[in-house]
């Protein structure tokens, strides 16, 4: 048992430079959130090296399973069973650990801190917590961002499959047009949310503070207005399984290069400001940054040394190293258990913050390496076992 839980199997086929990405990511959000436990000159040290990690596992996302779907498309006729059959395994391979951290969440608050039970906590089995105007609960927090990728999951190939079989058009024009009229679309509604509101021209303190919020609950945090930061890795999967050509080309370098830039353009000229750069036109930014890097991050197959293995297996566990790190270590261990501090108020840190910092890293790396081995890894088995029969 011991031995099946410690070896890691990892497939010959993994693309070295996604797992770069991955890894970039996950510590960008992990970083970010543990800075709770740290004192104010720590986080002022840290706060210029964070980026925003799941602007780029957006794309990410957006990406592999673009790659996913044009392979099926494009292999067979696009029908109802083939849209059933990828929902199916991507939920087998999204929702299993999904659910047992959701489910632990709930059992511990019921039974811990019973007053704080989420009345709507139904909504998190449905991903519906943060759509329709729904503000993004304290309760699992970090699940916001799930709620957008799986409701891309859902409606974007549903729109797909339903134009191929309905009006028969090519998957290659089909894919396009759903990219670009969903990019289009969406950073639209982002503008006509943002100006709706209506912001005097000369805000004052009570003003700015109430718009700040609407910013975080109606925009940011909303599943709708971020939709479109997936397109652009549909688009970039476009380009790379219809033109492999361009795709694999002397300007990766320069791009990945703009890329890297743009995300630090957009890092220091966004801040906290309510400006429509920021809430507008930022989260495109960030995912043309993102875009660009593709080319060069996905032809980079293998490592380059055994340290290159760290990459891969942080990489492997960030799923579920995202799930527990805020609410299920922090919060629930940490805050709650060692410190027993129950409130609701932000968590100071203590005097031995080292020692919290260090006890941070040490349970989201183990927590998430036996939630990998344990339920991510037999249910994609399961998965692929039930695609060969």
């Amino acid at each position: 048992m011991l031995r099946r839980l410690f070896k890691m199997e990892i497939a010959e086929n993994r693309v070295f430079g996604l797992d770069i990405l991955r890894f970039i990511a996950i510590f960008m959000v992990l970083l970010g959130h543990s800075l709770i436990l740290t004192p104010p000159t720590v986080k002022k040290v840290v706060n210029p090296f964070l980026y925003d990690g799941v602007a780029i596992f957006f794309v990410l996302s957006g990406f592999l399973i673009g790659g996913i779907l044009l392979k099926v498309l494009n292999k067979t006729e696009a029908s109802w069973a083939g849209l059933l059959d990828f929902w199916k395994r991507r939920w087998m391979r999204t929702l299993p650990v999904y659910i047992f951290v959701l489910l632990y969440l709930l059992i511990y608050t019921g039974l811990v801190l019973p007053e704080k039970f989420p009345a709507e906590w139904y909504r998190f089995f449905f991903f519906i917590q943060n759509i329709f105007g729904h503000h993004r609960p304290g309760f699992f927090a970090e699940a916001w961002s799930l709620s957008i990728e799986e409701w891309f999951y859902l409606s974007v190939p549903f729109f797909i499959f339903s134009a191929l079989i309905f009006f028969k058009t090519s998957t290659k024009q089909t894919i396009l047009a759903v990219c670009l009229l969903m990019m289009g679309l969406i950073t639209w509604y982002r503008y006509h949310l943002y100006y709706q509101y209506g912001l005097p021209t000369h805000p004052n303190p009570s003003q700015i503070k109430a718009f700040q919020n609407f910013l975080n609950t109606e925009i940011e945090y909303q599943v709708i207005p971020r939709l479109d930061s997936i397109m652009y890795g549909v688009l970039a999967a476009y380009i790379a399984f219809y033109y492999p050509k361009a795709w694999v080309s002397k300007w990766n370098l320069p791009l990945l290069l703009v890329g890297i830039y743009i995300l630090y353009y957009t890092k220091f000229h966004m801040g906290k400001s309510i400006g429509p750069f920021n809430n507008i036109w930022c989260p495109s930014l960030k995912s043309i940054a993102v875009f660009l890097m593709l080319p060069f991050l996905s032809n980079l197959k293998k490592g380059l040394g055994k340290w290159t293995k760290w990459v891969t297996f942080f990489s492997l566990i960030s799923y579920s190293m995202y799930l527990i790190n805020l609410n299920v270590v922090i919060i629930t261990i940490i805050k709650q258990t060692i410190h027993g501090n129950y409130s609701s108020k932000k968590f100071i840190p203590a005097e031995n913050w080292v020692l919290d910092y260090a006890i941070f890293w040490l349970l989201t790396i183990g927590i998430s390496f036996v939630l990998y081995q344990l339920i991510e890894v037999p249910f994609m088995k399961l998965r692929d076992t039930k695609k060969k029969a």
